[in-house]
């Protein structure tokens, strides 16, 4: 629908999606009225069919279908308003009627059609925001809930980043089947959302990696939660009586860093240290704020 490498549309994009709902149903509003008022100033021979779209695009985009509907009525409405009082004149009245219909009719089918594509749109947006196999945010949508929470937390709230990984996958795969390999993967994803406070914020980064974020955690409660979430893993593997070690690395900040780089670089450093070893570990770092990264 729109070329989004243009700025000047990128622009106005982002400055609608942070508008409430509310702010868009006025804006909405506004413009047909205020389209009505020039369409009758300049008389009947100008017309502003395109203009008349903005609105009803609006409405179909960002609030729903039946938003957009009431534009394309409205809208309709204002259009033969302004005609009627400028003074234009039809040899027969139902030829008003007609137009307006007609009108009616093009603008509601366009207000369909932009609530279809937003809904195609969103569809596609949470699809490839989710991880094929386990459900889980992907990689990139985890760091963008990271990045919104690590804002939300203004540099003065104690946040907690945790990495999880899994050694023996591969040993599954080649011996029982990827199918089971699979099927375990899925299996420890379901066990760590189960026993952490937000499972909206548990990601699935890569192959054998999760990621998991404790907003407003700091050490000791980070150390609790992935305690229980390690003896959940533990008792996973029992059930399965599969060769799987659990590798949990954190980085538990007083205060929220300066960026999501620096306290992921934490974490990946510790958790390439840990992986050397052939036993469950949890790890823990504590800092006040993390170092910029050079």
């Amino acid at each position: 629908m729109y070329n989004e490498n243009s700025p000047m549309i990128q622009r106005i994009l982002n400055f609608f999606e942070h508008r409430t709902k509310r702010a868009i149903a006025l804006i909405s509003v506004a413009i047909p009225i205020l389209l009505g008022i020039l369409d009758f100033a300049t008389g009947t021979e100008l017309h502003f069919l395109v203009i008349y779209l903005v609105p009803i695009a609006l409405a179909s985009w960002y609030l729903n279908r039946s938003s957009g509907i009431y534009l394309a009525i409205i809208c309709s409405l204002v259009w033969l308003l302004a005609d009627l009082l400028a003074g234009r004149s039809y040899s027969s009245p139902w030829i008003a009627g007609w137009n307006f219909i007609m009108r009616t009719g093009a603008f509601v089918v366009f207000s369909v059609s932009q609530s279809e594509l937003r809904s195609k749109f969103d569809a596609l947006s949470d699809l490839a925001k989710k991880d094929f196999l386990t459900g889980l945010p992907n990689g990139r949508a985890f760091y963008e809930l990271t990045a919104r929470e690590m804002e939300q937390a203004l540099g003065i709230q104690p946040l907690t980043l945790a990495f999880i990984d899994l050694a023996g996958v591969k040993w599954i795969n080649h011996r029982l089947g990827y199918a089971t390999g699979d099927q375990m993967i899925c299996t420890i994803a379901h066990a760590i959302r189960q026993n952490v406070p937000r499972p909206d914020l548990v990601g699935r980064i890569g192959g054998t990696s999760f990621a998991v974020l404790l907003p407003n955690t700091a050490s000791d409660g980070a150390n609790r939660i992935l305690d229980e979430v390690q003896n959940a893993l533990k008792d996973e593997r029992k059930k399965y009586a599969q060769p799987v070690t659990f590798f949990i690395s954190a980085v538990a900040c007083t205060k929220a860093p300066r960026s999501l780089a620096e306290l992921m670089h934490q974490a990946e450093t510790q958790m390439t240290r840990m992986k050397g070893g052939t036993k469950d570990l949890l790890q823990i770092a504590t800092v006040d704020s993390t170092p910029a990264l050079n």
